[in-house]
């Protein structure tokens, strides 16, 4: 390796470790990043791999990060399954066991969505229903848990 490429690989460490100072990264988003830069796929590949194995870099720890913030913004398992997977490029064998870990209660956290956005009362027709139901799609809940808290109105 000559003197040019070392530099190269170093300031590419260096760029990549400012974005993982930033925050957790998973590895598909960092390499595309880093090549976005315009630096070279097979260096990215390798630095990437030296990061991962020396620890700076982990799926393990991204996922984790990533679901808790979902979570947190109170959406449900399939819309942050979609993302973390299909926008952040990691393994669905991670995905699941960070989600299994976390314990969330999906059912209380659709309906405390619910209740927040559309309050106490139950829809006061189909339409109105209708509304509700496809929002809380949208955010990633199975029909299941969405119609465990919102009651069809009577006719």
């Amino acid at each position: 390796m000559d003197e040019s490429s070392e530099y190269d690989e170093k300031a590419l460490r260096d760029s990549a470790f400012r974005l993982l100072a930033m925050r957790e990264q998973s590895r598909t988003e960092l390499k595309r990043k880093l090549i976005q830069k315009q630096w070279p796929a097979e260096m990215v590949n390798r630095v990437v791999d030296e990061l991962k194995q020396e620890g700076w870099q982990s799926d393990e720890r991204f996922a984790s990060s990533f679901i808790r913030e979902k979570v947190g913004q109170k959406q449900g398992r399939l819309k942050i399954m979609a993302q973390a997977t299909q926008q952040k490029g990691v393994a669905t064998e991670i995905v699941e066991d960070v989600l299994e870990s976390m314990e969330v209660d999906w059912f209380e956290l659709c309906a405390e969505l619910k209740q927040k956005k559309f309050g106490d009362e139950d829809p006061a027709d189909e339409k109105e229903w209708s509304r509700q139901v496809r929002f809380l799609q949208q955010r990633g809940f199975t029909p299941e848990q969405i119609f465990a808290c919102v009651n069809r109105p009577r006719r």
